[in-house]
């Protein structure tokens, strides 16, 4: 959802819904598609240009990579790939690069386009389904509509498209208007009632004291205050996954789901395909299985993929750090699982393990945010200090 401008998304919804339905079917998707693109020119019309030029350009050259014997097929994949990758470093990690080395920080102020990250990850795996043959259905209509739909455009679901294809109603109905419109109202409570409760607990706090005063304060404090942050991003997050995916049912479209109570996973594993769970399925298509196909370890595909997901959510050292975390945490409990497999032990299936088993992968994903720094810091040797303090380990500031 575009988070920035509600009150043009709330007129846009408004005034696409009715005309969307009173529209011939072969008619929908196309007003979709403009209705969505008009929609982000009046926000950002640079960035939304260069995206339709983009877009323009998977369309037409994605098909070479699927012709069989075709000279372009080796060559055509990979430079779509890198080119549209080279854009989003150019936005999205170069900046923090020259912030960190120019003496002058007006060199390193790079506007970043609107929902970059999601738009290139649907062109990729576009171009790289497309290329495998998995995607034969090349409506114009229909692949502008699922660039540009603007329910989703900032904040995601990642949305697949086939799933998109496949998931189109043809005729409006009262259930599908009903469960989106719940969808809505439950994400506007959840975001502007709980998460808005959760972040005034979270402001109470003095972050920058406790960070220069990390050594005197106590141990719960520190765990107390990431695990509100941790509270307030799950909220936040899946509020905006949570309208996002309402407004679309309003159109009859169902878009893949984003969470599944990942607050309630048993495990580290678990966790992740229950939490932005089409960022993970995502990185496992396109990251973890092709590393695991090049190298045959599993353990340096999880990392590889988790690193894709920390630089997914930001170019800087802080999310790097926070997604080497999560692959360590992975890779340990894919490590203990083999153990318990060729041990045979089978004590995790009994009840007290089981009680605790959701504390503590709770506990272990509320550390992974001192790694992204949550006390207002751009030092990863921060996010270091307050990890360590986690466990009541105290390093010199």
């Amino acid at each position: 959802m575009i988070s920035s401008t509600p009150f043009h998304v709330a007129l846009a919804l408004s005034a696409s819904f009715t005309t969307y339905w009173l529209l011939p079917r072969s008619l929908r998707l196309g007003f979709l598609a403009l209705a969505s693109f008009a929609l982000l020119l009046t926000i950002e019309p640079a960035g939304t240009c260069v995206l339709a030029a983009w877009s323009t350009l998977f369309y037409l050259l994605a098909p070479r990579i699927a012709a069989p014997g075709s000279t372009w097929r080796r060559w055509m994949g990979p430079t779509l790939i890198l080119g549209i990758l080279g854009y989003l470093a150019y936005h999205k990690y170069i900046p923090p690069l020259v912030a960190a080395l120019a003496s002058n920080p007006i060199e390193a102020k790079v506007v970043l386009p609107l929902g970059i990250s999601y738009f290139t990850f649907k062109l990729i795996h576009y171009a790289v389904e497309v290329g495998r043959g998995n995607i034969k259905d090349r409506n114009l209509q229909q692949f502008f509509c699922y660039i540009f739909l603007f329910p989703i455009f900032t904040a995601g679901p990642i949305e697949r498209f086939d799933h998109f294809l496949a998931n189109q109603e043809e005729r409006w109905s009262l259930r599908s208007m009903v469960e989106g419109l719940t969808r809505i109202i439950h994400g506007v409570i959840k975001k502007f009632v709980l998460a808005a409760a959760v972040w005034t607990l979270v402001e109470q706090t003095d972050a920058h004291y406790l960070l220069s005063h990390l050594s005197e304060v106590l141990t719960f404090q520190v765990w107390l205050y990431c695990a509100l942050v941790f509270v307030y991003v799950y909220l936040d997050f899946s509020a905006y996954s949570d309208i996002a995916i309402g407004c679309a049912r309003l159109f009859g479209l169902r878009i893949m789901e984003n969470f599944n109570w990942p607050i309630f996973a048993p495990n580290i594993g678990a966790f992740w395909t229950r939490w932005h769970m089409t960022l993970a399925r995502w990185c496992q298509a396109y990251v973890y299985l092709p590393t695991i196909g090049l190298t045959r370890n599993p353990y340096l595909a999880v990392y590889a993929s988790f690193l894709a997901i920390g630089l997914w959510h930001a170019g800087s050292m802080n999310f790097v750090f926070w997604g080497l975390y999560h692959a360590t945490a992975v890779s340990v409990y894919q490590a203990w699982r083999q153990v318990k497999r060729r041990r045979r032990w089978k004590f995790q299936d009994r009840y007290p393990w089981r009680c605790l088993s959701v504390p503590i992968t709770l506990l272990v994903v509320v550390g992974s945010f001192a790694c992204t720094a949550p006390l207002d810091s751009h030092n990863p040797l921060d996010g270091l200090r307050v990890l360590c303090k986690l466990i009541a380990i105290d390093l010199p500031a």
